[in-house]
């Protein structure tokens, strides 16, 4: 599929004028500069949306670095600031035990709610897996790691608080505490389900790349031992995720519920046990492609993930892939503010990360038509309402959450910088 040049200039123009919108000087509980996802999130501090908006605001500065319109010097050195200030602010949050908050506000009930709730004993997520990836990211962009020296501790302790709280040692899988906050909100593969009981592909995929991030900083630190360490810890769980996340007859990858009673009433109950780990929770979202995304599939498994799945139309629209397939009992596309829908909605962070594990299989066709297709829905809607949308209905393109938003759509020049395309 052919990316149209005049939607790919509309999108571009607008990126190189409002992007750096989102970078925010410190205020209130912040001692550091932070980036915000735009529109309805003015000031917040989220873990995995702020790894995103620093990450395509990196292939910003580079896709438009010999621009003269683009004060390519000023804007990285704002990067490198607003980047680490990030990781600093969340390190600061950080406590005792490890736990580190999701989502900050400068001000009012969020700026200390997570932790709060937290220390009261009640069950709370803490920051999704996107902490040490953010960290190398930063540190990259800075050209240096050694910022990050004496905050190693920190890194080690919020891994270790996931290992103590959010791991089944049956199943080497991580889990979600409940359903709040989780990223792709409503995934009813996790939405409204039994607490500590989902072993979600996202949270299992994106903390296999946590991992590999903390291997990366240590090797840059010149810690040897403990860059084998987390590498193993890496490699532990991917093996983890293809054994317990694959189901071979459909050829997917799912989360799982890990209740699992191995335990048995020894009145009724005397032939052979529950000898499986987990149950697979077989609904088709857009995080079953994730292991592609992480290089954790197979050649094999992704062949048939792109050919049986990926190519199906009920999963592959107009504008990109649904967040959940449109032949799933859940699928709905109505505005909700909270949770956010992903019940099939078109998000640009979805199709990039599909986009990015198709490439990395060498699908380079497949990864054209879906950077073609969010160019041509994000033209649409900066045509006719000057702005970007959180999501987007999968049918007709229409947006469907917070016009303004910023964040995550950025991740459309990553994609024009990957397929080396230029106006």
């Amino acid at each position: 599929m052919i990316i149209n040049r005049e939607e790919a200039k509309i999108v571009c123009d607008f990126i190189k004028s409002n992007a750096f919108k989102m970078m925010k000087a410190p205020t209130g509980v912040f001692k550091y500069p932070i980036i915000d996802p735009g529109a309805g999130y003015e000031e917040n501090l989220w873990d995995w949306d702020s790894y995103w908006s620093a990450f395509a605001l990196r292939d910003v500065c580079k896709y438009f670095k010999n621009d003269k319109d683009f004060d390519y010097s000023n804007k990285l050195n704002k990067l490198i600031e607003h980047s680490k200030g990030i990781v600093l602010n969340f390190l600061d949050f950080q406590l005792d035990d490890g736990f580190i908050p999701m989502v900050v506000t400068p001000n009012g009930l969020f700026s200390t709610y997570l932790s709060d709730e937290h220390k009261k004993g009640n069950s709370v997520n803490q920051h999704k897996p996107f902490l040490c990836q953010q960290a190398f990211n930063a540190s990259e962009i800075n050209g240096s790691f050694e910022w990050l020296r004496e905050c190693t501790h920190k890194f080690e302790k919020y891994v270790q608080y996931f290992e103590i709280n959010q791991y089944d040692t049956k199943s080497g899988l991580f889990f979600w505490e409940n359903d709040i906050m989780i990223g792709i909100d409503n995934n009813p593969a996790v939405y409204a389900r039994p607490n500590r009981s989902v072993a979600d592909i996202y949270l299992n995929c994106f903390m296999y790349n946590d991992l590999l991030s903390l291997s990366k900083i240590f090797d840059n630190l010149g810690n040897s031992d403990k860059k084998t360490e987390y590498l193993l810890k890496a490699e532990l769980l991917s093996t983890s995720i293809r054994k317990e996340c694959y189901d071979v007859r459909d050829g997917l990858y799912y989360g799982v519920d890990i209740k699992v009673k191995t335990n048995v009433n020894e009145i009724f109950n005397h032939g052979l046990g529950a000898f499986w780990n987990s149950i697979p929770i077989k609904i088709r979202t857009w995080a079953s492609f994730l292991p592609m995304y992480c290089g954790i599939a197979t050649k094999e498994e992704a062949e048939i993930m792109v050919q049986r799945h990926y190519n199906d139309p009920l999963f592959n629209s107009p504008f990109g892939i649904r967040t959940l397939s449109a032949d799933e009992k859940m699928y709905n596309t109505e505005n909700t503010s909270n949770p956010s829908n992903w019940l099939g909605a078109i998000w640009i962070v979805s199709n990039y990360c599909i986009f990015k594990g198709l490439l990395k299989y060498n699908y380079i066709e497949e990864a054209r038509a879906i950077a073609s297709k969010t160019i041509t829905l994000l033209s649409m809607d900066i045509s006719k309402n000057g702005c970007m949308s959180e999501s987007y209905i999968p049918e007709t393109g229409k947006p469907m959450m917070y016009g303004g938003f910023l964040n995550w759509d950025l991740l459309v020049i990553s994609m024009l910088n990957e397929l080396n395309y230029s106006l």
